[in-house]
């Protein structure tokens, strides 16, 4: 009678630690799987996220690489222009400075070649000759060209004499400094409001190449840390996976359920208890019916 007594005590005490144990393995298997799962979750999130923003990355560095392109050329076409320009405007200049000093020269010349045939003129007009000292009869003498007793003056009285031509050059060499100084005046003008403008727009455009310079590399930085991020998620859903399959066969290979295993248990353990409670009544008066 105590011998079975105690065979059924020590199995009612096996069963009760076999279902404590597979309460916890349940609650082990339970928080495991969960984590795992979470960790798998959140990493594929992460991944996937991370892809758009690299996406996203890519295609502002593509459009930063191509709009640098452009101002690369633009800036080259600029200071082209310059160069030409500031090349023309210097040929420009030296000729047109030659130009006026080769008329101011002229214009001197003709200005005094006027003064000296001017005071020439002045000084013949005044002339007469001295018919005293004149041999024979004056009708016999051949025609000069001029009245008896007139001396010569030259052609300086004459329209289109030497003076009217020399005043004729002298014009048109003012007409050359004059017309050439306002050209050239001019074209200073129109050269600097060129530079102004051109330099204007050469420093936005060198400015705006060095602000996309640096977006381009900051992209290409964030680019290469979202791909060192997107390796460390990879590894961290590699590690959740793999978890998962190592819990699998611990956790979820078994005949039944932990519910039906748990209601057979508890089945089998009150059974046992009602037994060792009639065990324990058997006596001379006790017939186990309480039981």
């Amino acid at each position: 009678m105590l011998r079975s007594k105690k065979l059924i005590q020590d199995l009612i005490e096996r069963l009760l630690q076999e279902a404590t144990d597979e309460a916890n393995q349940k609650g082990f298997c339970d928080k495991a799987q969960s984590e795992a799962k979470q960790k798998r979750t959140y990493a594929a999130e992460s991944i996937a996220e991370l892809n758009g923003q690299m996406a996203e990355l890519e295609a502002v560095h593509d459009k930063l690489t191509e709009e640098l392109a452009t101002l690369e050329t633009e800036i080259a076409e600029i200071e082209s222009k310059q160069d030409e320009s500031s090349k023309m405007r210097t040929e420009e200049k030296t000729e047109n400075e030659a130009t006026v000093l080769e008329a101011k020269a002229g214009l001197e010349a003709v200005n005094q070649a006027i003064d000296i045939l001017d005071k020439f003129y002045k000084t013949a007009a005044k002339e007469k000759v001295d018919l005293g000292l004149v041999q024979g009869p004056l009708d016999d003498a051949p025609d000069a060209g001029f009245g008896e007793g007139e001396a010569y003056t030259g052609a300086g009285g004459e329209s289109g004499g030497i003076l009217g031509m020399l005043d004729v050059i002298k014009g048109d060499f003012e007409r050359t400094i004059s017309a050439t100084e306002k050209a050239e005046a001019t074209a200073e003008t129109e050269y600097q409001a060129f530079v102004t403008e051109s330099s204007k727009s050469l420093a936005e455009k060198k400015m705006a190449e060095e602000q996309k310079s640096k977006q381009k590399d900051d992209a290409a930085e964030e680019y290469e840390s979202a791909d060192e991020d997107i390796a460390a998620q990879t590894s961290l859903l590699r590690t959740g996976i793999k978890e998962l399959i190592e819990l699998k066969p611990v956790c979820e290979v078994k005949p039944m359920s932990f519910e039906e295993r748990t209601a057979r248990r508890n089945d089998e353990i009150e059974s046992l208890k009602k037994g060792l409670c009639v065990l324990q009544q058997q006596g001379p008066d006790g017939d186990g019916g309480s039981c």
